[in-house]
């Protein structure tokens, strides 16, 4: 059973009322003289008019967002000396490339969530253990996919730290690697070259590119992670489908709570701009098959109901009483005596 809006939320000074709607949002108001309201038949004035369509009607939203590649994450200095080299702004590191240099001797990017808080040594095992297996055997070297530093994962260290240049200790520590997520793309350099190694000396983002949104408070569950959105790049062209990947608390420009959201999209071959605003929609609520009317049409029927003014043949209009249910994109979805092609006076 569809429940009718309360009316009462819709009457405003002098008897004038006046409807609106914004995208996906049901706020209220209705226009006309609420007298004689169901048979009144009334000599067509010269307001626009609007069809009464079947379809279906979809609660959509529109956020707006940036490009770019997400959040930056601080990268410390591990390793103990001087700082003599750093990479440029804007530069990609892959798996196996310095990420920054102490004392002349670069220390090596491999992928892995967990950073590198202890010396990897024949007999120690863990999931850190498990990201370097995974990484020597990326690179070439013989090693058991598991979590223990056994002797292939000690031959396999040797291996490398030979190829590179440096002592063959058989141990990896923070003066020879560091553990990103992946391909990292570095945003910013902190540290000063000369300076001791210490503390945040890079920050970097992910290589792919993503759109940054803050909805509104009210609004960030319909952003939750995992969603799937679409997403429109100005310049680029076709919208393209994406999903919430990420969500984190942030601050309004007042300094109000809020929530950035991280999504991934699908590009394909478009070539995407360094920098450029989007939009995000989102959709909810979703009715089939139903017979609607723009919010604009509403008037006041008898009682707390609506009512639209019908056009017939002749010109003239007649007040039908309509029950209104989902309300969405601007338009009413409702039942009574109206039909599908209906001419419906919206006033301006």
């Amino acid at each position: 059973m569809t429940r009718r809006p309360a009316r009462r939320t819709l009457l405003v000074a002098a008897g004038v009322l006046v409807a609106l709607a914004g995208a996906g949002a049901g706020t209220w108001a209705v226009v006309g003289d609420t007298t004689g309201a169901d048979t009144a038949t009334q000599h067509r004035s010269a307001h626009a008019t609007s069809t009464v369509t079947k379809g279906d009607l979809t609660d959509a939203k529109t956020f707006s967002g940036t490009l770019g590649y997400g959040t930056a994450v601080p990268l410390p200095a591990t390793a103990h000396g001087t700082l003599t080299w750093l990479p440029e702004p804007g530069s990609v590191v892959h798996r196996d490339q310095p990420l920054y240099a102490v004392d002349e001797r670069p220390v090596r990017a491999l992928h892995g969530r967990v950073p590198l808080w202890r010396p990897l040594e024949r007999g120690v095992s863990g999931e850190d253990v498990a990201q370097l297996n995974q990484n020597l055997a990326a690179l070439g070297h013989d090693v058991a996919l598991d979590d223990v530093f056994g002797p292939r994962t000690q031959r396999a260290v040797r291996a490398w730290q030979r190829t590179h240049d440096l002592p063959v200790t058989g141990v990896l520590d923070g003066d020879q690697v560091a553990f990103v997520d992946g391909d990292v793309r570095v945003d910013g350099v902190t540290g000063q070259l000369g300076a001791p190694a210490g503390g945040d000396v890079l920050s970097l983002t992910s290589t792919k590119r993503v759109v940054t949104a803050v909805p509104p408070e009210q609004d960030a569950e319909r952003l939750a992670v995992g969603t799937s959105v679409t997403v429109r790049v100005n310049g680029v062209g076709d919208p393209m489908p994406g999903t919430v990947v990420d969500s984190r608390p942030t601050k309004t420009e007042s300094g109000g709570a809020a929530v950035e959201v991280t999504i991934a999209f699908e590009s394909g071959d478009r070539d995407l701009p360094a920098a450029a605003t989007a939009q995000v929609v989102a959709t909810g609520r979703q009715e089939r098959g139903v017979l609607s009317v723009p919010v604009a049409a509403l008037v006041a029927g008898p009682g707390d109901g609506f009512a639209v003014d019908v056009v017939r043949r002749d010109g003239t209009t007649k007040r039908v009483s309509v029950d209104v249910g989902f309300v969405a994109a601007g338009r009413a979805a409702v039942t009574g005596a109206v039909h599908e092609g209906d001419q419906v006076v919206v006033p301006s």
